[in-house]
């Protein structure tokens, strides 16, 4: 989660969304700092794009969960499809979501494939399977311009909340499948107005994106996964290198 605007009142970020459904590893938080990024590399012939290298060297990151020491990840050779409800988005948001996506979508590689406008509401127990409209297969992740009613984990200071959903692959590999972005419509309307507006929403928009394929907060300010919002609106070193290895699993 993202806490609003740091100059109207003090907030902090909540943890990411950790949704019900599918089957969910217990959550192991790994700080990585002073250059140790993990080196996860798969091989590049079925990739949809090449993996990327973050630099070594100073910063902090950590994953929403792992499996024998390495971070669940999407699945490289597939895109993440997504569908967005924009029936609440402020002016210019489709644009801020865009160049998010495609900020994170650089830092690890990973393809997003847009899959259209839809009117599925935010449902903070959506499941990870869409049957009557997908068969079995994966739900698309949802973005949602939403509001507290909606989702209660927006109420108070926090303004986006994300989070994935993990089956078991291959009987014991767990998978990223699915997940939701969800963001307080009203609140990021708001931000909007002020002069760096459009920079610290597409800073809370990229920070939830981070949840969703696999950051958890991490203590360092130098961040954009610090646990409290401090106006920084670019990924910081850590970041990257997370996001490097979040990128970096294996196909399949």
């Amino acid at each position: 989660m993202y806490g609003a605007d740091p100059w109207d009142r003090p907030t902090v970020y909540a943890p990411p969304r950790r949704q019900r459904g599918g089957y969910l590893l217990a959550a192991v938080a790994v700080l990585v700092a002073g250059g140790g990024a993990m080196a996860l590399v798969a091989p590049d012939g079925d990739r949809l794009a090449a993996a990327p290298v973050a630099a070594p060297g100073p910063g902090s990151f950590a994953f929403v969960q792992e499996q024998l020491g390495t971070p669940v990840t999407y699945d490289p050779c597939e895109p993440i499809r997504y569908v967005v409800n924009d029936a609440l988005a402020p002016a210019g948001g489709a644009g801020l979501l865009a160049e998010a996506l495609a900020t994170v979508s650089g830092a690890t590689g990973l393809v997003f494939e847009d899959s259209g406008s839809t009117d599925e509401p935010a449902d903070p127990d959506r499941p990870p399977r869409d049957v009557l409209r997908h068969g079995l297969g994966a739900s698309p992740v949802l973005v949602a311009w939403t509001t507290p009613e909606q989702v209660p984990d927006l109420e108070g200071g926090v303004v986006g909340v994300a989070g994935s959903v993990a089956e078991g692959v291959g009987g014991s590999a767990m998978r990223y499948v699915s997940g939701t972005v969800y963001l307080d419509a009203a609140d990021l309307a708001g931000i909007l107005q002020r002069p760096d507006g459009a920079d610290q929403v597409r800073a809370i928009i990229t920070h939830e994106l981070g949840h969703l394929v696999g950051l958890d907060h991490v203590d360092d300010p130098g961040e954009l996964m610090y646990a409290q919002n401090v106006g920084r609106t670019e990924l910081g070193p850590g970041d990257r290198q997370g996001l490097a290895a979040l990128g970096s699993g294996s196909c399949g």
